[in-house]
């Protein structure tokens, strides 16, 4: 298949939020109150998707910065990195890539500030995804799955669903048939099999035929 033109996409958040806090351990809960700007995900192609934030006011109590990562807005986020504070006496900009962002998948993004005993969340979240060569930007978002390049058989789901995917090449087997939430999934190829025929079923209606290895 022809690759298509590379397209970057900027999704930028301009704001002016207070930091809303829990406590994570008992006691006094530090004042972690700050101001944020500008919160933005920007794909850069091959090398990832940076991450960019200010602070009009930074709390002094604020130790570093923890970025979480997930593939849903509302879903399941895991720490990605953290980062330490630089201090300065009124706006401060920090920016962070994320060099083991997949093209074609869609990566959501919080940050929190976190203080000596407690974390306090800002109230945004963010996405971006890197362009996949294989196909257009507009039929990436709107596919609720998809295989993704690798060594193994990469299964991204973009949205929940029931999943089937098979083995149509001998000897025919089904990988998966479930639900599944969104996320990476990994099977090990057949030995000795490829190139291999894949069916893909959501239940959505959505199903394709893959000749993997991608190409």
């Amino acid at each position: 298949m022809k690759s298509s033109k590379s397209v970057f996409i900027f999704i930028t958040v301009f704001c002016c939020l207070p930091l809303l806090g829990f406590a994570q351990s008992s006691g006094m809960i530090p004042e972690l109150t700050s101001d944020l700007a500008l919160f933005s995900a920007q794909a850069a192609g091959s090398e990832g998707i940076r991450l960019n934030w200010n602070l009009d006011r930074q709390s002094p109590t604020i130790v570093k910065f923890r970025i979480y990562r997930g593939y849903e807005e509302l879903g399941n986020f895991a720490v990605l990195t953290e980062l330490n504070v630089r201090w300065a006496r009124d706006s401060v900009e920090y920016s962070y890539r994320d060099s083991t962002a997949r093209p074609g998948v869609s990566y959501y993004y919080k940050l929190a500030a976190v203080g000596q005993s407690s974390e306090s969340v800002f109230p945004v979240v963010i996405t971006a995804v890197i362009p996949d060569k294989y196909q257009s930007q507009a039929k990436c978002e709107l596919v609720p799955a998809s295989i993704l390049p690798g060594e193994k058989i990469n299964l991204y789901v973009r949205r929940t669903g029931r999943i089937n995917l098979s083995v149509l090449s001998a000897p025919a087997r089904i990988l998966v048939n479930d639900t599944l939430r969104p996320g990476i999934y990994e099977f090990d190829p057949p030995e000795n099999a490829a190139p291999l025929r894949l069916r893909l079923e959501h239940d959505s209606g959505y199903e394709t035929n893959i000749i993997w290895p991608l190409n």
